[in-house]
């Protein structure tokens, strides 16, 4: 233990724990050995043990500093370490657990050292339009690397996803620290929740995630194991992601990590940054274990899942391994991103899961004793009549359960969860609430981004920038406010206020985004089909969008949430309350390359008195500041021409170009 002064904290004298003092390990926690030398063209699944992250209970008052340092980790038994960024040497990293109500000091300090270690490629299309092949396949070809990516050095900047915290302490995207100093962050645990913390620095974030900097964060509290929910050994966080590999000249796995993207144009050259699809790769691993298994009891367990992945979208099955068949009825979903539902609700087919999505849910298998069970993955957008799971996916697997032979009793889940969980619905929505409507789109280039949209005169002919929207026989008229990341801010929020944001996914390309929204937990009001696009020409809409017929909303999409799915050609219509803490915070696709790419936009949230001044002094410099449209009717807006910026290059990465997955296409997969 060191004692000092930590700058920032106002601790005279304050102690400093570090990370590296303070974790236990957990009991499942495995260091399984394997190969040092690549020897193997596939891997075997289910061959190696589910890998439980060591606990980190921060000091209660003191400052706890976790190192992001170097770490070759081994991530299958039949592939040689791999050298990654951790935080305090694991991947995942520690698991953080704190109580409800008592903030915790964490200062994140950037220890690593040399250059990017992943191995970052273009790789051209294979297949059928648009050729998205090569992710069915490990490797990159021979490929030439990315100059860019390859001479990166560690910036970084750790954001603790879905946690309330005043914005110096968010991890802010374009504030990241370089080695040998650290971000100091106070979280103040206002919700009882899963979060978890990921680094976020812009234009690296998926990057620098996909390289190791990830791992979970729980909120705990004395209500909650009230309820008698399956704990200690029970209770089980699963961190999924989706990853590739290098090859070497025999095709075997060298286990270097690949960040593999298919360009859609001219990829050679030093300088060229063609159209690309986002990153995702062939294996999926479960905390940091390619395929891994997990020995269970034959009784309930409860497991906390979150979807790290880059891009991936995930639709898992349990599988019986007997019979092949999705096991319905066996999984109950109890909470969503923020926290636990009113009642357990049963998960259906197959759990949906898009990137930073997490779902917690408790599975009994009492029933199963003696039996192999595994969570597979299914095509998203999979042509109908194919069956779940695998829905034409190259490799399905997730995981697999052995459940042991003595079955124990068969548990109830109590009928009532969360005590103060309220149901939101649009006639629920506060008179005051404030309204936002931002379209998802692609620009002329080919860039996906968030285009704010402000209210002004009905009437106003279509041109450039000017969107109409028909709902419920009234056609709304806006104009386009900002696009690019660079953009001048455009929202101000106030502090604590409720708010109605409305997402309008009308852009030519099939793609559907989880948009995460920084300091508020909302509920989904509305899902629709949404008819109609926004020109990438002109970014306005030739004739208005207009509504088609409900959408569903997924169990594990029914309670309170931080990110929401805005699938292809939809409307989506979220409403919560903001936190009382302020600064500049984010909203942005978390489609990690989507996010790098620059779909992303600051939100400013002030005290109620400052952003009446704000408001004041921006107004007298002629440049009034958009803070929404009160829900009871429109507020005329004023333009702010924003400054458009295709082409721009920052830190080496060009920010343009078509961004787009195989999840993104519509599902289909070679």
């Amino acid at each position: 233990m060191a004692t000092g002064t930590v700058a920032g904290f106002g601790l005279t004298g304050g102690a400093v724990y570090k990370a590296t003092e303070m974790v236990t390990a957990s009991a499942g926690e495995s260091d399984f050995g394997g190969v040092s030398t690549p020897q193997y063209k596939e891997l075997t699944p289910f061959r190696d043990q589910l890998r439980i992250p060591p606990t980190l209970r921060p000091d209660r008052t003191g400052v706890t500093e976790i190192d992001m340092v170097n770490k070759n980790v081994r991530l299958h038994s039949q592939l040689p370490p791999v050298p990654m960024w951790t935080y305090a040497g694991h991947f995942p990293g520690p698991q953080i657990e704190t109580e409800r109500g008592r903030p915790v000091r964490i200062a994140w300090t950037n220890r690593l050292t040399g250059t990017s270690p992943l191995k970052s490629v273009f790789v051209a299309p294979e297949g059928p339009p648009p050729g998205i092949r090569p992710y069915n396949s490990p490797g990159s070809g021979g490929a030439p690397l990315r100059p860019d990516l390859t001479a990166l050095t560690p910036w970084t900047s750790v954001h603790l996803h879905g946690g309330h915290q005043h914005s110096i302490s968010d991890g802010q995207a374009d504030g990241a620290i370089t080695p040998g100093t650290s971000q100091l962050a106070e979280y103040l645990n206002e919700k009882t929740a899963h979060l978890f913390y990921h680094d976020h620095a812009m234009p690296v974030t998926g990057h620098n995630c996909l390289s190791g900097l990830v791992g979970s964060y729980l909120v705990r509290d004395a209500g909650e194991d009230r309820l008698g929910l399956p704990k200690g050994a029970y209770e089980v966080v699963l961190s999924i992601a989706d990853i590739n590999f290098e090859t070497d000249a025999e095709g075997r796995l060298e286990g270097r990590i690949l960040n593999k993207r298919i360009a859609l144009g001219e990829a050679a050259g030093p300088d060229a940054n063609p159209p690309s699809i986002a990153f995702e790769g062939p294996f999926t691993m479960v905390n940091g274990v390619v395929w891994p298994y997990l020995d269970v009891q034959a009784r309930a367990y409860r497991f906390r899942m979150v979807n790290n992945s880059v891009t991936r979208q995930y639709l898992l099955a349990l599988v019986d391994e007997e019979s092949g068949k999705p096991v319905k009825g066996a999984i109950k979903i109890i909470g969503t991103d923020v926290g636990l539902l009113d009642r357990p609700e049963d998960a259906g087919e197959t759990i949906s899961m898009m990137p930073a999505e997490r779902v917690d849910v408790v599975i009994d298998f009492a029933a199963f004793a003696g039996k192999r069970l595994r969570f597979a993955n299914s095509a998203a957008g999979a042509p109908p009549g194919v069956p779940v799971p695998d829905a034409g996916l190259a490799r399905p697997e997730v995981m697999q359960f052995r459940v042991g032979t003595r079955r124990h009793p068969s548990y109830s889940l109590p009928r009532k969860l969360a005590a103060d969980f309220t149901q939101l619905t649009s006639a629920k929505v506060p008179a005051e609430a404030v309204e936002r409507f931002v379209t998802l789109v692609v620009d002329k280039t080919g860039m996906p981004i968030l285009q704010e949209l402000q209210e002004i005169a009905p009437g106003t002919k279509p041109g450039p920038g000017i969107v109409q929207l028909t709902e419920d026989g009234r056609t709304r008229t806006f104009r386009s406010v900002a696009n690019y990341f660079e953009d001048r801010a455009s929202f101000y929020v106030k502090a604590g206020g409720f708010e109605v944001w409305t997402f309008l996914n009308a852009g030519a390309a099939p793609i559907p985004h989880p948009i995460h929204i920084h300091l508020i937990e909302f509920q989904i009001l509305k899902r629709s089909a949404l008819v109609g696009t926004v020109d990438p020409a002109t970014a306005g809409t030739r004739d208005p969008l207009t509504l088609g017929s409900a959408l569903p909303i997924a169990p594990e999409e029914s309670g309170w949430k931080d990110v929401v799915q805005v699938p292809p050609n939809s409307l989506v219509r979220v409403g919560g309350r903001f936190g009382e803490q302020t600064g500049r915070f984010m909203y942005h696709c978390h489609l990690l390359d989507h996010e790098d790419d620059g779909m992303m936009r600051p939100l400013i949230v002030l005290p109620a008195s400052v952003l009446d001044v704000q408001k004041r002094q921006m107004a007298m410099l002629g440049m009034p500041i958009g803070t929404g449209s009160p829900m009871s009717g429109a507020m005329p807006g004023m333009k702010m021409p924003g400054m458009k910026m295709p082409g721009m290059r920052m830190s080496g990465m060009r920010m343009s170009g078509m961004r787009m997955s195989d999840t993104e296409m519509s599902g289909m997969q070679m």
